[in-house]
């Protein structure tokens, strides 16, 4: 019970931090949402945002695990963050957590296809 509402806690926070973000944007203040973006990653996952763009596909994944093994309402709300991230290596990210969200079956936006779809492209491109 303890490990859910735990869980539940930070995806909780990942979405609030999310609608900073997304505030900020369609304000078209555009430093403000990535300082926000910053500082939201650093908080819910305790790392800085370059150092997530280091990550591996597995220590990502990893990263949204609980005591009884991987979250995909986690990953997802991750991956919702990630997404708003402008540096490629940070939306790559946003890619594998979504894949993976969608492989167990989380819940995840309507538009789920259309995102994996431009994320791919986008990878595909800066390589």
């Amino acid at each position: 019970m303890i490990t859910r509402d735990f869980l539940l806690r930070q995806i909780h926070q990942m979405v609030q931090a999310l609608a900073t973000v997304l505030l900020h944007r369609q304000a078209g203040q555009h430093d403000q949402a990535l300082e926000a973006l910053a500082a939201s990653l650093q908080e819910v996952t305790g790392f800085d945002p370059e150092r997530l763009r280091r990550l591996s596909r597995h220590e990502i994944l990893a990263l949204c695990g609980t005591g009884s093994g991987f979250s995909p309402p986690k990953a997802a709300a991750l991956a919702d963050l990630l997404y708003e991230d402008i540096d490629p290596a940070g939306r790559k990210r946003a890619l594998w957590l979504y894949e993976a969200a969608l492989e167990a079956g989380a819940a995840l936006p309507l538009n789920i296809q259309d995102r994996l779809a431009m994320l791919r492209e986008e990878i595909n491109a800066s390589q």
